[in-house]
């Protein structure tokens, strides 16, 4: 990448060939689909469309599709109907650190639409992806905060959103320029999660094959017995998990209003994504890719294998292996055995669960064939956080023309 710093100047202290527009004119500006509250009590209408909601869009821009609302289709109209390229915004939600959050539609893959707290950007007469990645910067953000802490409702309005203003090149290849340098960060951070995502549907392969279809190393020469949950190995046994697992006390909870947008402790919420902010004491519980900490949502069920320090906001619970059984086997035992039914503490129902267990020895030798695949997970998550930091770095110059490509 050739940049340069721009000494010329124009009126608006921007670089020749840039100019400032506001996002209505150059983008449409779409509200969502209305529904009533006996339409929203529902999940499915018999030949619905999907609808996206403010939960549905997680950090860093990641659309999370596993808890959709239908409609019928009768009730969106055309524009309505999402397309590639479009941005979903939140534009109303009880908690005012959701409003404002954006994620792009990358390809369209089904009918989807959007719900009446949402308004959708359609790029009209600039490159969308400039677009996008220019609402992910501290400029769209700065301006956003002042919106939003001005009212005493935690709401967006279409007026405000189209107000919002925008640093653009005039010529359109600069804006492709741009959008090519800053989306090849995230297109090396897409490629690392799908390799996440690969070593972790390995180590999950390897465990069920072992202690689900009992195809472990030396199975063909093992006798099966009868147990209270069915035949299993001879040597084997059943436990309830709290017989093989310690709960971890966290020390101090924390929540939104305490939790920083950076710092050195990262604190763990419930949410996919984990990670709700940042704090500059010690960290509460202790975590490394030696040694790492298995984490229970209490409401949302969500499952965490982790390996950095940490804290947690309230409902969040860390536990390991004990008497002999890896905590990287433990995880993998208990992962996804209890779903979310209700947004209530499953906590209980998860400290009552028996499940079948090997000798140590054998956890033992599951973990420690596992464990380059955690050391590498580790590894490319970490170089994840260095492109994110770089590509956050250089977004704000790049979109306000501050250096050039």
């Amino acid at each position: 990448m050739n940049v340069s710093n721009m000494k010329h100047k124009n009126q608006n202290n921007l670089p020749k060939g840039w100019r400032k527009v506001r996002l209505g004119e150059v983008a449409d500006i779409i509200r969502g689909v209305s529904f009533s509250k006996e339409e929203r009590s529902l999940r499915w209408f018999e030949g619905g469309t999907p609808i996206l909601r403010a939960n549905n869009i997680k950090e860093n821009g990641i659309l999370n599709l596993d808890d959709l609302m239908y409609v019928i289709d009768s009730k969106i109209s055309d524009e309505q109907k999402l397309r590639t390229n479009d941005i979903v915004v939140v534009a109303s939600s009880g908690n005012k650190k959701l409003v404002g959050k954006i994620a792009r539609i990358y390809q369209i893959d089904q009918q989807l639409s959007f719900g009446a707290f949402m308004y959708c950007i359609r790029p009209k007469s600039i490159e969308p992806r400039y677009l996008y990645l220019y609402l992910r910067s501290s400029n769209y953000k700065n301006q956003l905060q002042e919106i939003v802490e001005g009212t005493n409702i935690n709401n967006l309005r279409k007026s405000d959103l189209a107000n919002i203003e925008l640093s653009i090149p005039e010529d359109p290849s600069e804006q492709k320029r741009i959008a090519d340098i800053l989306s090849a960060f995230d297109d090396k951070i897409e490629l690392n999660n799908k390799i996440i995502k690969t070593l972790e549907q390995m180590a999950q392969e390897i465990f069920k094959e072992w202690f689900v279809k009992f195809r472990f190393p030396g199975w063909e020469k093992v006798k099966f017995v009868d147990s209270e949950l069915g035949k299993i190995p001879e040597g084997w046994g059943v436990k309830n998990i709290m017989e093989i697992t310690k709960r971890l006390p966290v020390g101090k909870r924390y929540d939104n209003k305490t939790a920083l947008p950076t710092g050195k402790v990262p604190i763990l919420d419930q949410g996919q994504s984990g990670i709700i902010g940042y704090h500059n004491g010690e960290p509460d519980v202790k975590a490394s890719v030696k040694n790492p900490v298995a984490v229970f949502s209490n409401h949302t069920c969500y499952y965490r294998l982790v390996t950095f320090n940490f804290s947690c906001i309230q409902n969040v619970i860390p536990y390991v292996g004990i008497n002999g059984y890896p905590t990287t086997f433990v995880f993998y035992l208990t992962k996804d055995k209890i779903k979310m039914s209700d947004y209530k503490g499953h906590w209980p129902e998860f400290a009552a669960q028996k499940f079948v267990v090997p000798p140590p020895e054998l956890a033992l030798k599951f973990s420690e064939m596992i464990q380059p695949m955690i050391e590498k997970i580790d590894e490319i998550r970490k170089e994840n956080q260095t492109l994110a930091t770089l590509r956050d770095l250089l977004l704000p110059k790049l979109m306000s023309g501050e250096i050039r490509v």
